[in-house]
């Protein structure tokens, strides 16, 4: 049988020593929650200003259209269980196509371009878009 006893609150309405230091240390940390501190995260690099081209806006608006196609085209086949069985690496890959139809938008609708290269999170396709352009005979 479960004893709560221990676990009830006193009734003279006297705080133990163990629980007053308890809330003295509360009481600190609520304190300095209006102070500064350091985030344990890095900051959020800054964002590449809009293209003033209006066809990369055009651009990025098509591939973010195609993006909506194919992820519903994908939601559509992973309802099929039997598909997602047999197809499963196959049915990974148009998420993976998603994503880089998703960076490349980002990109031809920025106005610096190798910033928003810098912010693409697949390292693959970074690695691509910032590889050097072979010299080319004139």
């Amino acid at each position: 049988m479960l004893n709560t006893t221990a676990a009830s609150p006193r009734t003279d309405g006297v705080v133990p020593e163990h629980q007053r230091r308890v809330d003295e240390i509360q009481a600190q940390v609520r304190d300095e929650e209006g102070c500064a501190r350091a985030s344990a995260f890095p900051p959020k690099p800054p964002r590449p200003d809009c293209s003033t081209d209006a066809l990369d806006h055009r651009i990025a608006e098509e591939i973010e259209s195609i993006r909506v196609d194919l992820d519903l085209l994908g939601g559509t086949l992973v309802c099929d269980p039997a598909l997602l069985e047999r197809h499963a690496k196959e049915l990974q890959s148009i998420d993976r196509i998603h994503q880089l139809l998703g960076h490349l938008a980002r990109i031809i609708a920025a106005e610096q371009k190798d910033l928003a290269v810098d912010q693409v999170t697949l390292t693959d396709l970074r690695a691509r878009l910032q590889r050097r352009r072979p010299c080319t005979p004139a």
